[in-house]
Parts: C-alpha cells; sequence; structure tokens
C-alpha cells in the first residue's frame, strides 16, 4: 500500500514546481523549504497531492500530483521537502468536492503530511473518480512508490552498496538520513539490464553552488568520468555551513544478476589518505553465520597484500630518503589501505539507514584467521565462523578511525594508490565499487589546527 500526502504548497513551490525543471535534476526533483509539521513515521517517499496552499480551506484546491520524502527539520520553522515527478492539473480540483469520499478521514483535508493509511485510501479513490483521466498517471506514480525491495543476488549486493555509502557518509561526519530515501529507479526493457548503482536510486545531488562544483564531481582526481560505466554522483556536506564536501561515486560494471562483490574506497584528499575495504558475505549455515574462502577470495586478498606492501616499501622509501615530513610526520595506526568486513548477508531494507552489522578486520588479520587450525571446514574448505573472531572493529569504531584519519595510506604512498584506484575506476574494473572523496580546505577531526 503506498502512503499518501497532503502538501499546501508555500509561495515558492507554487512559483517554481510548474516550471519545466532542469535536464539533469532526474525526474524533476527539487528541494523545497517547507513549514516543519511532524509527519506520520516512518519517513518514506509518499504520493502527494499538491495544493494552492490558499489560506482560506473552502477556497483550496488541488494544483497537481507527484511524489515527496519529508527531510530533516532544516530551522526552527521550516524542514526540507524532496519533491520529484510533480504534474500540474489542467483543472484544479477543489478540496471541498472530495469531503464525501473522505468520509470521517476529512479532516486530515484541512491538515498535511503523510495521511493515515484509510484517509490516504480514500483520498486516492475520490480523486480516482472525479477525475479519471488522471488514473494513468496515478497508476505510475503507486508503480514507481510502491515497488517491492530487490531480492536475490541484485538485493544482496544493494544491501552491500547500501552500506558502504552509509559508512562514508559516517566516517565524514555526516547524517545517513538520505539511505531512507531509496527508492527503484526507473528501469529499462532490456530483460539483462546492467547492473544499476545504489545511488541511482537516491535524491538527486545536493549542495552544488557553482560550477566549480559541478567540474569537481564530474572528475575524480585527475580523471575524466567514464561514460561506457553505469555511475551515480552524490555530494554532501555535514550541514550547511560546513566547508567539508564529500563526493561519492557508485560504479557498476557487470549485469544485475552476476554483480557479486563490494569494494569501498574513502579517499582524504587533505590528508592524503586512502582506505579500502573488500566486502566479504557470511551465510547462515545452522545457527552460524560462516564465510567461506574459495579461489576468488584468494586472489583478491593476494592483490591487497601486493598494494600493501608497495605502501609499505613507499613509506620506507619517504622515511630513509627525508621527503617532506615522512611518515614520522603523520602517524597511523594501520599505514597500509586494505580492509575487509565480514558482514552477514541481509534482504535489502528500503527506509533504513541502518548499517549491515559486521566485523571490520586488516588484511592482516583475515589473513590469520584463515591459517587457524578451526578454520578448516568439516568436508574441506576453508572458512571463518563468526563467533570464532576474537576482536574485531566494529562499524562505530572503524568509521570514528577512519574520520580522524587513523587508518590508511600517507605520504608518497597515495599516488601509487590513486593510480590503482584510477584503474579499478576503468571498464575492466571490478563489478561494484563505491568511492567517497572527502574535499576541504581544513583538516579532520582529532588535529591540532596551527
Amino acid at each position: 500500500m503506498v502512503a499518501v500526502a497532503l502538501v499546501h504548497s508555500t509561495a515558492l513551490m507554487m512559483e517554481r514546481l510548474p516550471e519545466k525543471p532542469p535536464k539533469w535534476l532526474t525526474r524533476g526533483e527539487r528541494t523545497f523549504a517547507y513549514p516543519h509539521k511532524d509527519w506520520r513515521k516512518p519517513r518514506v517517499w509518499c504520493l502527494a497531492f499538491f495544493t494552492d496552499g490558499h489560506e482560506r480551506y473552502g477556497q483550496r484546491k488541488i494544483i497537481g500530483v507527484g511524489s515527496v520524502f519529508p527531510g530533516r527539520r532544516s530551522g526552527t520553522y521550516e524542514r526540507s521537502l524532496i519533491t520529484r515527478d510533480f504534474t500540474a492539473l489542467q483543472w484544479p480540483l477543489p478540496l471541498v468536492d472530495l469531503e464525501d469520499a473522505m468520509g470521517a478521514g476529512r479532516r486530515f483535508l484541512r491538515d498535511d503530511g503523510r495521511m493515515s493509511p484509510a484517509a490516504g485510501d480514500n483520498l486516492l479513490n475520490g480523486v480516482r473518480q472525479l477525475r479519471p483521466e488522471l488514473n494513468k498517471m496515478l497508476d505510475d506514480l503507486q508503480n514507481s512508490l510502491g515497488a517491492n525491495p530487490p531480492t536475490g543476488e541484485v538485493g544482496e549486493r544493494l544491501s552491500l552498496e547500501k552500506d558502504a555509502v552509509g559508512t562514508l557518509l559516517e566516517a565524514f561526519g555526516a547524517d545517513r538520513d538520505p539511505l531512507e530515501a531509496w527508492q527503484p529507479p526507473y528501469g529499462g526493457n532490456d530483460p539483462h539490464p546492467r547492473s544499476v548503482p545504489f545511488l541511482e536510486g537516491l535524491p538527486d545531488l545536493r549542495q552544488i553552488e557553482d560550477q566549480q562544483i559541478v567540474h569537481d564531481y564530474m572528475r575524480f582526481p585527475g580523471m575524466q568520468g567514464d561514460d561506457a560505466v553505469q555511475v551515480g554522483w552524490r555530494i554532501y556536506r555535514r550541514n550547511s555551513e560546513s566547508p567539508h564536501r564529500l563526493f561519492v561515486y557508485n560504479a557498476n560494471r557487470t549485469r544485475a544478476e552476476t554483480a557479486m562483490g563490494v569494494d569501498m574506497i574513502y579517499v582524504n584528499e587533505h590528508t592524503r589518505s586512502v582506505a579500502t575495504v573488500q566486502y566479504k558475505r557470511m551465510r547462515q549455515s545452522g545457527r552460524s553465520w560462516v564465510y567461506w574462502h574459495d579461489s576468488t577470495g584468494e586472489r583478491e586478498l593476494k592483490r591487497m597484500e601486493a598494494v600493501d606492501e608497495e605502501c609499505r616499501a613507499q613509506d620506507e622509501w619517504a622515511r630513509t630518503s627525508h621527503q617532506g615530513s615522512g611518515p614520522l610526520g603523520d602517524p597511523r595506526l594501520v599505514t597500509t589501505p586494505s580492509m575487509v568486513k565480514l558482514c552477514r548477508t541481509v534482504p535489502f531494507m528500503m527506509n533504513s539507514a541502518a548499517l549491515i552489522p559486521g566485523m571490520y578486520l586488516t588484511r592482516e588479520h583475515f589473513w590469520e584467521l584463515l591459517q587457524r587450525p578451526e578454520s578448516g571446514g568439516p568436508s574441506g574448505g576453508t572458512r571463518i565462523v563468526e563467533e570464532s573472531v576474537p576482536r574485531y572493529l566494529n562499524n562505530t569504531t572503524f568509521t570514528t578511525l577512519l574520520r580522524d584519519g587513523w587508518i590508511g595510506t600517507r605520504g608518497t604512498s597515495w599516488d601509487y594508490v590513486i593510480a590503482l584506484i584510477r584503474r579499478s575506476l576503468s571498464v575492466g574494473g571490478p563489478g561494484s565499487v563505491v568511492v567517497g572523496m572527502h574535499r576541504s580546505e581544513v583538516p579532520p577531526g582529532n588535529r591540532r589546527v596551527n
């Protein structure tokens, strides 16, 4: 059942919503400041009927339909309201004409925000009866809002990508609330579509104040965007005044039914620090959660080891040749970039910003767990059982260390890893990559500012 909301348009909404939106705004998505109101929970995308906001209820009319998502409070008296798919009605519909269809729920016509399920159903049915020409449009909106969450391999991959994006937002110091606004993006007629990035289902680009930012988000450091790859871009700030910007890039290259692994990459330009996370899924086996290590996992582990060893060599070269401040001037708890997250295989959850429960391990720790005697499976093979891992970093500890620059490359190893990232973002790269690029003129937390 789709959620239904009534939105009494502000003066700016009355002026801007009927305008043809810029082409770069997918589905005409725009954000407005809206008088604050505690919408019914959970906060979800709603099929919305927009009124002209006339101060006298008896003269108030529905002027358009679309969909909305209530954002967080943006001031003492206002909240952000994301709108999309707005279509103006050729003939406005007076609210009083809907009172009979609303029955006891007619009181909701004087209110705004998300309606109760019964009142929303009555309003939707009433509009359909009075304006049957709107049925096709309302059907399309209901289909786009009421789609079931993706399942199977596609749903599992989206769960990992959502977790990667949420981890980047958490490490950056921003709210994970945008994850709640995810909706399935429109698909084409291809029965075997390419895997759509998770970011494609999130609200469109934010905080674009000038052309320089537009230029920035179209490019990874030193690299032009690759049109042969399906990508998603989003820009986030910690708050409206913050000098910190997070550019999140989400690329998929394989077909939806074969996309499996997800890499998360966190790039902090100010500290020249890069950390990477390879997601490893645990499957339920009886009462336990188990990761099974196979030949693909072994190849990935070898690649991570080669990257870490090269970063150590770069650090040693910087130390002995006294290049700049060298590694001694920028200490890390973990000086290599490669990490692993062992996480449970969970269904893809819409309207949720929660991170997947899991265990963050350094590459060395992951390798040691695979060498333990108990890693042997009862019928052969190598495994890691969840309850057998004595120590690990949880979501909170990992994102805190990442945010404050205690994990990742330093100094000259930055150039080496950035070159590898550019290669991974090419058409021949892995199936799914989520990159967060933290750009700021000021240092991250936990650093002395001169």
